[in-house]
């Protein structure tokens, strides 16, 4: 089987989010630049609670789901790759709930 043509349905919602979090703040940063690890409080992400809702609003619209409020409470969003999990929770969960 060759894996390059088999899509890695983590790795595309990862790059979606990531594609957000760049439009939503003004990052102006290459996708690949945006890594697991960066700090979302860092100077170079400057998340805040408002422009994290209007993450969350892109993300819901995109992939058709509905994140708990509860769920973004308990959540502990420290970096990218914290968010994209909590994300790939919530869209894991509502393809459950189908």
């Amino acid at each position: 089987m060759d894996r390059a043509k088999d899509p890695d349905p983590d790795a595309e919602l990862a790059a979606a989010v990531k594609d957000i979090m760049i439009g939503v703040l003004d990052l102006g940063v290459d996708r690949s630049r945006l890594d697991d690890s960066v700090s979302l409080y860092s100077p170079s992400v400057g998340l805040d609670s408002l422009s994290l809702l209007h993450i969350l609003v892109q993300v819901e619209g995109r992939f058709g789901i509905e994140i708990d409020d509860e769920d973004v409470m308990a959540a502990e969003l420290s970096d990218v790759g914290s968010l994209v999990e909590m994300i790939r929770r919530a869209v894991d969960g509502n393809r459950v709930g189908e």
